[in-house]
């Protein structure tokens, strides 16, 4: 190894942000929906966000997201390429 650089103050919980902001630009467009007016909708999309991230490091092909009853009884999916 001739050399290595790390971020200290980054982690999952960064990632799980850049997720959580995709996810709520998508559901905007895709379902008019304005999830960070929603705490409850939040913090379950966070919860998702994590389970995604979890598995985006075992796969490496396209990664669906389902919420079912997600805000106002609306199912809503994505997928993560």
């Amino acid at each position: 190894v001739l050399g290595s650089a790390f971020d200290p103050e980054l982690g999952g919980k960064d990632f799980d942000e850049v997720l959580v902001k995709y996810f709520c630009e998508e559901f905007a467009k895709k379902y008019k929906l304005d999830v960070r007016s929603k705490p409850r909708a939040l913090v379950r999309l966070y919860q998702e966000c994590e389970k995604l991230k979890k598995l985006m490091s075992a796969n490496s092909s396209d990664l669906p997201l389902n919420i079912e009853c997600f805000m106002n009884d609306i199912d809503v999916s994505g997928t993560l390429n």
